[in-house]
């Protein structure tokens, strides 16, 4: 399990078991390149391995916890989940490792909750914490460091002090628009605990469905209040609900109900027969808050409250002293409807906590922005998670409170397990975890969209990440979808944009040869000088054109290495690599162009590509200047006939890249040449496309997962004619060091 990670230079070792890179006043912690060192995620606040190793043969029954520790019964439950999972055995053979656990003193603020200690001594384990939140850390940051092998198990020798950054970290099902089993639902907190998320966030209610049982209207829940196409009759009963808390308890998770008031409400009208915003409604919305506050114990309670005309002056307020006479503390949408400056705001639309914090800068606030699933892809979703600052702050305080990932379900889904295939959920969510546990000390805007260059602070820390994050998907995930290839190495020379006049397809200059510069329309464009790094890279993001129908552009909101040539302009770019194999050899190749493939904008704007295209834009990818062949798409474009009904209502399949089977490609041996074809412009009738993206890797693909292709190297691209070879001071690996 432990791993040496490969030397990067600008290194400053310091005491706290981790190397600190700094620019402009931002830092990431990464382990030390010099010392052995184990994948934790997220990576402790402090922590010093030495490189001598404790081995044992497993752990001694009875185990010491002392009197007037709370859930003493959950913390020996989830110590024998931890011997489980790692199958360690617990037995008083020779070499059996002792484990004790401490209780500290109280500390001050929530943050103390979850804090902990965790020394490694030969033959005893000591774990410190003053409640059962830090207990229960600690326990996952041990099933992490444990290495099984040879006639037992081995541990680092050394000390652990840690605590989050942020006081909630959390991830948000949205079940109203698609029902998922209890089942699976604790399956995947069962999972995302051991990456110390401690909130689940179930938004019950929506337009499609009602999923939460209410007693005294029953008629919420019956087959003809939801969507035909959502899981018609499916619900949560109160006992069922109530199960899934306890559940939750065990493993440190809070959970926090929505039910949305009084927009995103068509389910309850369906139902009821007249709307919320009615004396009857307003009677009946009371009736089921008492019933769900019964249900869910935790202090938070989600109102929604957004997306809607608030016509019934009384209604907020009267809701709002409902579930405060029954203990709750109201957290609502913002924007939204805000009751008061009591509430709790959860941020969203602008990708951002700051857009708004001189508005919410006096209340306490939970970071959504940015944080979107259903917008992200896999392989520049983690980038974007990786660099993001949640509640713009470095660390949680009386306000920031921390932030919670939303996967939202807009589409119809073909089963639950669809979460987990095309959503990028758990490479993300790691990525997440990583985030509200440890905080970021400055907003990096700039690299949400532009993969750091190599040399500069932030590259080695997402590398170094990066090394911890592929260890976990081919460990921890070995049966589950887990889309993420490491990327760092990977470099691109880009050049555009080419004026294709509205004609999407067209051919330019590059397919034939590769010089330096070419001449369009009187222009001379150049190749940048600068590599973009990564598989995945953004020509121009997403949120730059999302509002053009508008006439409104945020150009630099998010950067990209092409922001300030693109502009607000269409055209043809081009991006350029190199690939050296030291073997003929056949591998995949994971492809995507453009795509708004998610679940709140492929269905309503991205177009289907036609037979024999890779996208509807007129993109293109050739290996060795010969096209590769895309694959047959099972899909088609289907025109948008409002929510519920048409394209929202067929489920995807193979639309995305990193949910879709690669491509065969075949490498021969030595320098291999990839050019990508890249284009944005509305034709054909499609008004809709807004990102300018492409990603394209040599990949392995097992039929689950997506992994390096170990044995390739990327030499920098050489312009005027492709170089017959590469020295070995110009290459570089993908594969880390194990």
């Amino acid at each position: 399990m432990f791993f040496r990670l490969r030397r990067v230079a600008s290194a400053v070792l310091i005491g706290t078991g981790t190397t600190a890179y700094a620019a402009n006043g931002w830092t990431l912690p990464t382990p030390k390149t010099d010392t052995a060192t184990a994948p934790l995620i997220p990576y402790p606040a402090k922590v010093v391995l030495k490189n001598e190793t404790i081995r044992f043969s497993g752990f001694l029954p009875g185990e010491t916890i002392p009197e007037g520790v709370e859930h003493a019964a959950w913390i020996r439950g989830e110590l024998a989940d931890v011997c489980s999972d790692l199958k360690i055995p617990r037995n008083h053979k020779s070499g059996a490792c002792h484990i004790v656990f401490e209780r500290k003193p109280s500390g001050t603020g929530a943050l103390s909750k979850e804090a902990y200690t965790l020394a490694i001594t030969d033959g005893h384990i000591k774990i410190g914490a003053s409640e059962f939140g830090g207990f229960f850390n600690a326990l996952q940051t041990l099933r992490q460091l444990v290495k099984a092998g040879g006639d037992g198990f081995a541990l680092p020798q050394g000390r652990i002090e840690d605590a989050p950054a942020f006081e909630i970290r959390g991830v948000m099902l949205d079940v109203g628009r698609n029902h998922m089993p209890v089942a699976f639902v604790k399956d995947m907190v069962r999972r995302l605990a051991r990456y110390k998320i401690n909130l689940l966030h179930l938004h019950l209610t929506d337009d499609p469905g009602w999923r939460f049982q209410t007693r005294n209207s029953p008629q919420l829940t019956a087959e003809k209040s939801s969507w035909p196409t959502r899981q018609p009759g499916k619900f949560y009963t109160q006992e069922e609900l109530k199960e899934l808390v306890a559940f939750c308890a065990k493993l440190n998770v809070r959970v926090v109900p929505e039910i949305d008031m009084p927009g995103h409400s068509a389910a309850f009208t369906r139902a009821m027969g007249f709307g919320m915003q009615t004396p009857q409604g307003l009677a009946a919305m009371k009736e089921v808050v008492g019933e769900a506050a019964a249900v869910f114990p935790d202090p938070l309670f989600h109102i929604g409250s957004d997306e809607v005309r608030v016509h019934m002056k009384e209604f907020m307020p009267e809701m709002v002293a409902r579930l405060r006479t029954l203990g709750k503390e109201v957290v609502c949408w913002h924007p939204g409807n805000i009751p008061d400056q009591d509430a709790v705001l959860m941020c969203w639309g602008d990708n951002e906590a700051g857009h708004s914090l001189s508005e919410v800068k006096n209340y306490r606030y939970i970071d959504c922005n940015g944080f979107y699933l259903d917008w992200m892809d896999s392989q520049s979703g983690v980038l974007q998670t990786f660099f993001q600052q949640p509640c713009e702050a470095p660390r949680g305080n009386g306000n920031a409170l921390g932030g919670v990932l939303c996967v939202w379900t807009d589409g119809a889904l073909s089963s639950e397990r669809r979460i987990l295939e095309q959503y990028p959920f758990y490479p993300v969510a790691l990525t997440f975890a990583e985030r509200l546990w440890r905080g970021a000390a400055e907003k990096r805007r700039d690299l949400m969209a532009t993969f750091p260059q190599k040399g500069t602070a932030a590259w080695a820390a997402l590398d170094e990440f990066e090394n911890r994050l592929i260890w976990h998907r081919d460990h921890a995930f070995r049966r589950e979808p887990f889309a993420y290839v490491k990327q760092s190495e990977i470099r691109w020379r880009l050049i555009g944009p080419f004026n294709h006049k509205g004609v999407n397809d067209t051919s330019f200059e590059p397919e034939k040869v590769i010089k330096d510069e070419y001449i369009c329309d009187g222009r001379t464009l150049k190749w940048n000088e600068s590599p973009a790094y990564g598989g995945a890279v953004w020509f121009r993001h997403l949120w730059a054109m999302f509002n053009m129908h508008r006439n409104q552009y945020r150009l630099d909101h998010w950067p990209t290495p092409m922001s300030e040539k693109l502009g607000k302009d269409s055209g043809t770019c081009y991006a350029l690599t190199y690939v050296h194999s030291p073997i003929e050899q056949d591998v995949h190749l994971m492809f995507g162009l453009n795509g708004m493939w998610g679940h709140s904008g492929g269905y309503r704007s991205a177009r289907a590509p036609e037979p024999g295209s890779w996208d509807f834009s007129g993109g293109n990818i050739w290996l060795n200047d010969k096209p590769v062949p895309a694959p047959h798409w099972k899909f088609k474009s289907l025109p948008w006939t409002d929510w519920g009904k048409g394209r929202i209502e067929v489920p995807l399949t193979g639309e995305g890249y990193f949910f879709r089977p690669p491509v065969k490609i075949h490498l021969r041996k030595g320098v291999n040449k990839i050019l990508v074809r890249s284009v944005f412009g509305h034709w054909k009738g499609d008004e809709g496309e807004r990102k300018w993206f492409f990603c394209a890797m040599p990949v392995q693909w097992d039929g689950c997962h997506f992994t390096e292709v170990t044995n390739l190297t990327y030499p920098y691209p050489v312009l005027n004619g492709m170089r017959q070879g590469a020295t070995k001071s110009e290459t570089h690996s993908q594969k880390p060091h194990e």
